[in-house]
């Protein structure tokens, strides 16, 4: 800070500052006086202070020698009795701002930071979500296609209800997804296309299956399958027919257009004319988009 800076303050912010740095001020003090006294402060050098010269305290029964002053007179010799300290000057008042006030500079720069202030940093509440439970306590099996040659299942079996078909069944039966292609039949258990068997190795879990199957439909049973073959369903899953693996074979679609579009389309004129002159371009613009040979294709036989 340069003497500038001091200058363009008001004098109340200058008395302040000198507050701030401890440096005490004659009562009724000009601006001008005030710069004066914290222009050294603010360019670093330390102010011209009054030197006091400390007052030597002479031995017991001594007596202090006059001193000749400048002029050539001498100064009148002062006793001293021993024991006795010479007079000290009194001490200057500091003065402490109390905790509950603030100085006027530190309240102005607070104002100001104010203005900036939006509340406290509000943080959206975090959602809490329980884990899932392990299991439903339903004999249940789901069947979904993932791709044309995969499909996904997923599944449970209670213990109680395996406890108590196994206790009839066989106790060495395992658990098993008998996978069923339904392709064209109306499935009723027995009539399916074709099956095969999968063991399952725990009694609540999910697997992707292999079908290599594109386009056709499956369904899943879960069950117990015996060493002998036999298999009894527990639960039975949803139908699922999988997706192409191409290309659709249909290029022959015919799409209706109307009036106003085909107009648009095929350059009948919009101005006035005649019904009969509309009639005929309509004619003979069908006439030449639905003659044969020129959008019907044959359709490519697969090997």
């Amino acid at each position: 800070m340069i003497k500038s800076d001091l200058t363009a303050l008001t004098v109340a912010e200058l008395k302040a500052l000198a507050k701030k740095r401890n440096v005490s001020l004659p009562a009724g003090a000009k601006k001008a006086e005030i710069i004066e006294v914290l222009t050294p402060l603010a360019t670093g050098e330390k102010p011209a202070a009054k030197r006091a010269v400390a007052a030597k305290k002479p031995a017991a029964g001594k007596t202090v020698r006059a001193e000749k002053s400048a002029t050539g007179t001498k100064a009148p010799v002062k006793r001293v009795q021993a024991g006795k300290p010479p007079e000290a000057a009194a001490p200057a008042r500091e003065w402490k701002t109390p905790p509950a006030a603030e100085e006027p500079l530190t309240a102005q720069e607070r104002v100001s930071e104010s203005k900036y202030y939006t509340g406290p940093e509000q943080r959206p509440a975090v959602a809490t979500y329980g884990d899932l439970p392990q299991g439903y306590g339903e004999d249940k099996i789901a069947l979904l296609s993932r791709d044309p040659f995969v499909a996904y299942a997923y599944w449970e079996a209670t213990p109680a209800r395996l406890e108590r078909e196994k206790a009839w069944f066989g106790l060495d039966s395992k658990l098993c997804a008998r996978i069923y292609d339904i392709t064209g039949v109306q499935f009723d258990g027995r009539n399916a296309v074709a099956y095969f068997d999968q063991e399952l190795f725990e009694r609540i879990g999910n697997w992707y299956f292999d079908l290599g199957r594109p386009s056709h439909s499956f369904c899943v049973d879960l069950g117990l399958l015996s060493p002998e073959g036999r298999f009894l369903t527990l639960a039975r899953s949803n139908y699922i027919t999988m997706p192409r693996d191409g290309v659709s074979d249909v290029v022959d679609e015919e799409w209706m257009l109307l009036d106003e579009e085909f107009m648009k389309l095929y350059g009948v004129p919009s101005g006035p004319s005649s019904p009969q002159l509309q009639e005929m371009v309509k004619r003979r613009r069908m006439l030449e988009i639905t003659s044969p040979g020129m959008f019907s294709r044959p359709k490519a036989k697969r090997k």
